[in-house]
């Protein structure tokens, strides 16, 4: 049976399946405060275990979102249909550095590809406090 939320109907995603979700995508919209405002910026990213890591160069991501809270959302939609999810990641940016030799390593080896132009040399990832996923089934 699956769980709902009793204030909208919509069906709950458990945090494993989420995680799965996260793993079979590459490109997402990471929320960051810049001032009083919320500011969405899409990245491609991959995972490291319930890390959402991705690249960029220096910017309004570590500018505003270092240590900062910070959301992460993919989602998919069914137009016709009326169906679809979304998996949200709520947590905070760690900026991945040598200091840490053993994360390093690993996130260097994952096949983070960024589309946008530019180095992208600081390689970042969310550190999550939550992991959620609500789904609208036809």
């Amino acid at each position: 049976m699956t769980a709902q939320d009793s204030r909208t109907g919509l069906d709950l995603i458990d945090r494993d399946e989420c995680v799965r979700r996260l793993e079979a995508d590459s490109i997402g919209r990471l929320a960051v405060n810049v001032g009083r405002s919320p500011t969405i910026l899409p990245v491609n990213y991959r995972m490291d275990g319930e890390h959402v890591v991705f690249r960029t160069d220096w910017g309004t991501k570590l500018e505003m979102g270092r240590r900062a809270p910070v959301s992460f959302e993919i989602d998919c939609f069914d137009r016709a249909h009326h169906t679809g999810w979304s998996v949200v990641v709520s947590g905070y940016l760690d900026e991945v550095t040598p200091y840490d030799a053993e994360t390093f390593d690993r996130v260097h080896k994952l096949a983070v590809d960024p589309w946008a132009g530019g180095e992208k040399s600081h390689w970042v990832r969310i550190v999550p406090s939550r992991i959620t996923g609500r789904e609208v089934s036809g």
